[in-house]
């Protein structure tokens, strides 16, 4: 009787497993924003240094509302990295890497932070996209918020630092 049972369990565990097709594999298209690709290099300058940038972050996405990256003053993201000192009156001029084997888009709109402690001040470009150095003595901390608008959207926040002689 045991043999019975056991026959008549085996066939009923096995009969519920069936052959059938496999339902196709269907490819998700990858796109831009499901790639691991990082924003361009930001390099600054004056006529007679370069200065360290960093990218403190950054967000990639198909609604912009979603990368509203904060401004904060990138002085954490900058320790370790040697900061150029300047004249005062220089000017600081910006530059991505334009490399066409990039991904990664130039920016629409772009904004420069300097800051008073952790208060971010919206700072003015030369029109010629350059900005010149503060007069003040000391060390100055600035936030560079590129924004992206085309086919690829999203933000980008870099930090940079000088010392004014």
């Amino acid at each position: 009787m045991k043999k019975i049972v056991f026959l008549i369990s085996i066939l009923f565990i096995t009969s519920g497993c069936s052959e059938r097709p496999l339902s196709p594999v269907i490819e998700k298209e990858v796109t831009f924003y499901d790639s691991p690709e990082r924003p361009r290099e930001l390099s600054a300058g004056t006529e007679e240094a370069g200065l360290s940038s960093v990218l403190v972050d950054y967000c990639w996405n198909e609604d912009l509302a979603m990368c509203e990256l904060e401004i904060i003053n990138p002085a954490k993201s900058l320790e370790g990295l040697r900061t150029q000192v300047v004249e005062r009156g220089d000017k600081i001029r910006f530059l991505f890497d334009a490399s066409p084997e990039l991904k990664a888009p130039l920016p629409a709109k772009e904004t420069l932070y300097s800051f008073e402690g952790d208060a971010a001040l919206e700072v003015t470009f030369n029109p010629d996209g350059t900005y010149t150095v503060p007069d003040e003595k000391g060390r100055h901390n600035f936030g560079y918020l590129a924004e992206y608008y085309g086919d690829i959207k999203g933000q980008a926040y870099y930090g940079f630092a000088v010392i004014v002689k």
